[in-house]
């Protein structure tokens, strides 16, 4: 359990991704790179549409849907279900919020990414946010992105920092990381709120239908598209996957970042395997 503390193997791992990431960014000229693209001068934004991409998380959603629902700039939140046989969308839909289903395989547009993917079409605001049913995120936080792409027009999207639900210290050590490599590797992770503007990565096509991944290829994507923020906030993230899988479950993502990122040099790789691998399934999706 990671509560436990991390062994001292765990915390060198955790630095090779960085020294990865960091050599493959520093390298713009090789072809395998995204050619970078020219925005338009952006409009003001002025609205947010939060989207939640759920599966079996009855016992979250409400209560995220409530952590945006009072801010005065989200104009609409939309939960994309991939199948939830509990009682997510109902209370979804209490709560509030427009409510999707888009239960496709993985290997043809399902998954988180494919979710995703289908609420942006569906969205209306100037700006969108992703919101994972587990986290929680403050109306400054929400203020500070609005501000962001109004103060700084050249921002095309960003993500917002992200502490754990648990006094345990050995959380501050994973913070501190998400930290490093959110705000000078320019690479998130979908628990620290990905947030961007919709026009341009709608007419551009940016946003990833993949299963698993698609926050980090999201990220390459974004670079290519427009300058990035990194808005040090509070979103509180639940350590019930750490808690549940423990210390493996940090030596996975790293095993799975390093080889998607050694795959991705040859092409696109097929991140259905991904998928089945995190959750340790054959075939069909996670419980």
């Amino acid at each position: 359990m990671i509560g436990n503390g991390l062994p001292a193997w765990m915390q060198m791992l955790t630095r090779i991704p960085f020294l990865f990431l960091f050599a493959w960014e520093a390298l713009p000229s090789l072809p395998f790179r995204f050619k970078q693209q020219k925005t338009i001068s952006p409009s003001p934004c002025r609205s947010l549409s939060i989207i939640i991409p759920t599966l079996n998380e009855d016992e979250h959603i409400a209560s995220c849907i409530r952590s945006v629902a009072g801010s005065r700039h989200v104009s609409e939140i939309i939960v994309v279900d991939a199948g939830s046989n509990d009682r997510t969308r109902m209370l979804a839909q209490q709560a509030g919020a427009h409510v999707m289903i888009h239960d496709k395989p993985v290997e043809s547009g399902g998954g988180r990414g494919g979710q995703i993917k289908a609420g942006i079409s569906a969205a209306s605001g100037e700006g969108v946010a992703i919101l994972h049913a587990d986290t929680r995120i403050t109306g400054f936080d929400i203020d500070q992105i609005i501000s962001a792409f109004n103060d700084h027009p050249a921002f095309i999207g960003g993500a917002v920092g992200c502490r754990f639900d648990s006094p345990d210290r050995r959380y501050r050590f994973l913070e501190l990381a998400n930290d490093f490599r959110a705000a000078f590797l320019n690479i998130r992770f979908g628990d620290q709120v990905q947030f961007f503007r919709r026009e341009p990565v709608v007419r551009n096509d940016i946003f990833p239908d993949i299963p698993l991944m698609e926050d980090v290829e999201l990220s390459i994507r974004l670079n290519r598209l427009g300058k990035q923020v990194y808005l040090y906030g509070n979103v509180l993230v639940s350590v019930r996957r750490w808690e549940k899988k423990g210390s493996k479950n940090a030596a996975l993502i790293i095993r799975l970042v390093i080889l998607y990122f050694i795959k991705r040099l040859k092409g696109t790789p097929d991140t259905s395997e991904f998928y089945r691998l995190y959750y340790n399934l054959k075939i069909g999706r996670p419980s």
